[in-house]
């Protein structure tokens, strides 16, 4: 089956939803024809000429980026507009231009959260929580021969893991829960039915398997079930439940395993960074444009992470009374309000605190078996 524009977008959407980007964000499909084909994708921070190039180069029918090519309309689309000259160039080349942009930063493809698990920080929380995902409970019923298949390919769709924000909740998977009993169905003219016969009333042993997903999830089930399931027409519920579901949110909140004077807490995150298995970049950045705030001897313990600019959190990281704060970049006062407060500051330049992201996103997309056969590249271009 070739795969679409519109095809990779849908399967953006369901590890980051555009309903999680901001007002003001302009995330999703911004250039191109959602019915292009594709067979090589590019993964980029921004949509500037030289990654269009790149793009060109590659054979890439689709960039992939974080940030949005377009926050305001344009005026118009004249060869002297300069904030033209990227649309007019994909638009000439057939390359399509897709963002995830606060709805990526929200998601577990976070590079904040890489952040964290490079520093194994403990009892961590999001710096600002955002919301929740809504929950579903399906409820299917099928002959029992066919009932372990239909549970598998359920499970492989994401069905029964990882559905809150329990302590253990992502330590289990292939939570169902299963009854047995009798369905009954009376198939009409013009049917070809499973078991049973046209016009009669059919009594059979049926399993009742269940299970709950997220809403961003819950096509992707769907989907899962009616390949799966043999009926027609597949006997299923789907009920919108009031737990909470899984947290999600802007940053990371945590502790370093022991309390350590700055100089310490810098060296181990740059030996973390640098580590070979550590897979958080594409390529090998220079980490020394890392600036570090704050007197060496600094007792850290307490670490808050934000990807991109920080303005928004570093109020909060204080609150919090974390003792380091790293992120993209800050503005001159709020250094200064962090460190007279007693948070030093690490600022690691907006792009190498947000390419992580870029290596977490190729790689959900290679492990997409729908984009089997698709070549998914990182970009290489540093900003």
């Amino acid at each position: 089956m070739a795969v679409s524009v519109g095809l990779i977008e849908q399967l953006i959407e369901e590890t980051a939803p555009k309903a999680w980007a901001e007002s003001w964000d302009n995330p999703g499909l911004l250039v191109g024809d959602g019915k292009q084909e594709v067979g090589a994708i590019l993964v980029a921070l921004d949509g500037v000429p030289a990654v269009v190039d790149e793009a060109a180069a590659l054979g890439a029918e689709l960039i992939v980026a974080h940030h949005p090519l377009l926050f305001q309309p344009l005026r118009n689309l004249r060869a002297d507009n300069p904030a033209a000259q990227v649309p007019l160039s994909l638009c000439r080349r057939g390359i399509a231009y897709l963002a995830a942009h606060t709805n990526l930063d929200q998601s577990p493809l976070s590079a904040s959260l890489a952040f964290g698990r490079a520093l194994a920080l403990t009892e961590t929380d999001f710096l600002e929580t955002t919301g929740t995902d809504d929950l579903f409970k399906i409820v299917v019923y099928v002959p029992p021969a066919q009932a372990e298949n239909l549970r598998r390919a359920l499970a492989a769709a994401g069905v029964g893991a990882g559905t809150t924000s329990g302590p253990h909740s992502d330590a289990y998977a292939e939570c169902f829960f299963q009854t047995e009993g009798e369905g009954m169905f009376r198939p009409l003219p013009g049917a070809t039915p499973y078991s049973g016969r046209v016009g009669d009333l059919t009594r059979v042993p049926e399993t009742r398997l269940e299970s709950v997903t997220a809403a961003k999830n819950l096509k992707r089930a769907l989907r899962a079930l009616r390949r799966s399931h043999p009926y027609e027409e597949p006997a299923y519920d789907v009920i919108p439940l009031a737990n909470e579901g899984k947290r999600r949110g802007y940053g990371l909140f945590g502790r370093l395993p022991e309390t350590v004077p700055l100089r310490v807490a810098r060296d181990n995150f740059l030996a973390a960074l640098s580590a070979p298995d550590a897979a958080l970049w594409a390529q090998r950045y220079d980490l020394s444009a890392i600036r570090w705030f704050g007197p060496p001897d600094h007792p850290v313990r307490r670490v808050a992470v934000s990807n991109g600019g920080g303005n928004s959190l570093a109020a909060k990281a204080r609150r919090r009374g974390a003792d380091l704060f790293i992120t993209g970049e800050l503005d001159y006062h709020q250094r200064l309000d962090c460190l007279t407060q007693g948070t030093a500051v690490a600022e690691m330049g907006h792009f190498l605190s947000e390419a992580p992201m870029l290596t977490a996103l190729a790689d959900y997309l290679r492990g997409r078996r729908e984009l089997a056969g698709v070549t998914v590249t990182v970009s290489r271009q540093e900003f």
